[in-house]
């Protein structure tokens, strides 16, 4: 009980953790308390609790790395803008692609230009920055039956990463990835997003071919 307190704690300070931007005449400092209610700290079900800290960084952080027995998805195939995972007769398909600016509003925070909402939302992405890239869709499909990760889920979510091969070794890294539970009863669907300082992880999940919510912590 006390060593959960504590993890709440620094998950507190974590959560409102100042971030600086630096400039020739000063630094500005943004409070970002963004995801605090969606945190892995947050999570009241102990079973996906074992379950989703067996594959996130955040779960590493207090122990819970390869817990439980789930079973995770193999990559099938992988562009610039689209991943496709699969395990027995079930996969998961992810579009992306460039950052649609148009028509969009943006919140300056201080006078260097440090984006912290877009059309009024906090956001998920290069911290201070204008996002590059964003999520089109998620669909899963439980053979003809499809599953789709509803628009208000990912709208938040930008700089995604596939995968990426290492030049010199040829090895393969992927930052997308999706686990079935030991009960086959949920899906999760997992990205570890963007890049430090702003790298973040976030788990969709999917309970019995319905969406029934996310996780999202800061991955650094």
């Amino acid at each position: 009980m006390h060593r959960m307190r504590l993890y709440i704690l620094l998950f507190l300070l974590t959560s409102f953790a100042i971030l600086s931007l630096f400039a020739q005449s000063g630094v500005i400092v943004v409070p970002d308390s963004k995801g605090m209610y969606e945190s892995f700290f947050a999570l009241r079900d102990s079973t996906m609790r074992h379950e989703i800290g067996s594959f996130t960084f955040t779960g590493s952080l207090i122990g819970l790395s390869d817990k439980t027995e789930i079973r995770e998805f193999e990559v099938m195939s992988q562009t610039d803008h689209s991943i496709t995972l699969f395990l027995d007769d079930i996969k998961v398909h992810i579009t992306a692609g460039s950052f649609f600016r148009t028509g969009r509003h943006f919140s300056y925070y201080g006078p260097y230009g440090y984006v912290y909402k877009i059309d009024g939302r906090s956001f998920w992405g290069y911290d201070g920055s204008v996002p590059e890239r964003q999520i089109y869709s998620i669909e899963i499909f439980y053979g003809q039956d499809r599953v789709q990760i509803p628009f208000a889920a990912y709208r938040d979510i930008y700089e995604p990463n596939f995968c990426f091969r290492y030049r010199l070794i040829g090895k393969v890294k992927c930052h997308t990835r999706a686990f079935l539970s030991e009960d086959e009863k949920r899906i999760y669907v997992y990205m570890l997003n963007s890049r430090i300082p702003s790298l973040y992880e976030v788990c969709w999940i999917v309970t019995e071919g319905s969406y029934t919510g996310r996780v999202v912590d800061y991955a650094f």
